[in-house]
């Protein structure tokens, strides 16, 4: 996997909606990536880490809005890049937002992981746990927090999608037709059965949650991320 990975390691509008998916020039899956990377990072990091992966996640967001030409995004983008302009004050406001959507003391208002949106009883480690981490054992793959994480993490499932992506680049470059294909199937398989059905419904959550104007912007670039990947 690439260097700038966090959650894994190895071993153990109409128009470009419709086209998403057939665009795999290098560019546009660098770009997407990207975003996916530093969107992991964000979530993975922490809220006393927002002075650092915030400005990464601006900089990822805005090829992507201008790649797919996006113009949805040019709000939450602004708003993105003034909060990561933001003093030590404001960044503190952040972080406890942070700690208060995602992590306690209280009970998460957001909850970071696939099985509390998509399992019957809405609690962690479901049967959406167990089916990504069967996933992610296909390319011998195994979560960095194995153990004491969810595989179902957030910043886990948007960086094994960012691998993907990776995979299907590193075969084009060596013009490997079986394995290009092979992970295209794999990229929109997992996709679809997995972050797809619940960022739309995370996003939701957390657009009514927050008291924050960064994590409404966030929520407005996940439900994008969603919604580019509508057939």
């Amino acid at each position: 996997m690439n260097s700038g990975t966090r959650c894994l390691i190895q071993r153990k509008e109409d128009y470009y909606l419709s086209t998403f998916y057939e665009n795999y020039s290098p560019q546009g899956l660098r770009i997407h990536s990207d975003l996916l990377l530093a969107l992991s990072s964000f979530f993975a990091e922490g809220g006393e880490k927002i002075p650092h992966t915030l400005g990464p996640l601006v900089r990822s967001c805005t090829p992507f809005s201008n790649h797919f030409k996006l113009e949805n995004l040019q709000l939450p983008l602004e708003t993105l890049l003034n909060c990561s302009k933001a003093d030590r004050d404001e960044y503190r406001l952040m972080t406890y937002e942070f700690n208060r959507l995602f992590v306690g003391p209280t009970a998460p208002l957001a909850p970071l992981y696939e099985s509390v949106y998509l399992s019957p009883d809405h609690l962690i480690m479901g049967e959406q746990t167990l089916a990504v981490r069967k996933i992610y054992q296909q390319e011998n793959l195994q979560a960095q927090g194995h153990g004491h994480e969810p595989d179902d993490f957030i910043a886990t499932e948007l960086e094994f999608t960012a691998y993907l992506l990776s995979r299907i680049m590193e075969a084009q470059d060596t013009m490997n037709d079986i394995k290009i294909q092979h992970y295209k199937d794999l990229y929109h398989d997992f996709w679809e059965q997995h972050p797809s059905l619940w960022l739309g419904l995370f996003a939701q959550r957390l657009r009514q949650s927050t008291h924050h104007p960064v994590f409404s912007a966030l929520s407005e670039v996940l439900d994008t991320l969603t919604t580019l990947h509508t057939h």
